[in-house]
């Protein structure tokens, strides 16, 4: 009996990861305006009755895609940090990947970058927040050991410069999105990161 409730336990997450990646599908394809349990019903192959045995709205799909999102990016970049290799070629990994995390979803700016936190009371700027300070302690950590084995210039302030890692990412994938996700996000990031880095490291 035990075993059959960890199986059903074990089911209904993955259903619900299917869910939410279907609602990811929509927004990319339709953006946030375009989300609605039939469009996410449709994109999973599956009924809406069948949604509503997971969550009970819409609100709740939105709320779990956006800690879902969070999730893979925080956990992603703790695991390229803690691999081996060079902090500023750990931190170009951590940089790069992100990057083609947005490219393969373009739902996830259009909901972060939407007026989506209104539809769940503002939790999606509250999972956000928390996930994107794990994300710059990440960053951070990796440019205060580059300081320390001297790979970067001095004087160098490791948070600030994560800050302004993620801004330029940020503003690429705004421009991207502008145009309809034409052109080629990664490569833009990191021709922008490979000149960034060239200021940042000790010559």
């Amino acid at each position: 009996m035990k075993s059959q409730n960890v199986l059903e336990k074990k089911a209904t997450q993955v259903r619900q990861v299917e869910i939410v990646q279907a609602a990811l599908n929509v927004i990319g394809r339709l953006g946030v305006s375009g989300l609605t349990i039939h469009e996410v019903a449709l994109s999973a192959g599956m009924s809406e009755a069948n949604i509503y045995r997971h969550f009970r709205n819409k609100q709740e799909v939105v709320k779990a895609l956006v800690e879902f999102i969070g999730g893979q990016v925080t956990s992603r970049a703790a695991q390229l940090a803690g691999s081996s290799g060079k902090p500023l070629d750990k931190l170009e990994k951590v940089i790069l990947a992100h990057t083609e995390m947005i490219a393969r979803n373009p739902g996830i700016p259009r909901l972060l970058f939407s007026d989506g936190g209104i539809a769940t009371g503002g939790r999606i700027a509250q999972i956000m927040s928390s996930r994107i300070e794990s994300l710059l302690d990440t960053l951070a950590g990796l440019l205060e050991a580059a300081a320390t084995e001297g790979a970067v210039r001095e004087g160098i302030a490791s948070r600030e410069t994560a800050v302004t890692i993620l801004g330029m990412i940020q503003f690429s994938v705004l421009r991207w999105i502008g145009n309809q996700t034409e052109g080629r996000l990664v490569d833009e990031v990191a021709l922008l990161w490979g000149n960034f880095r060239r200021l940042l490291e000790r010559q």
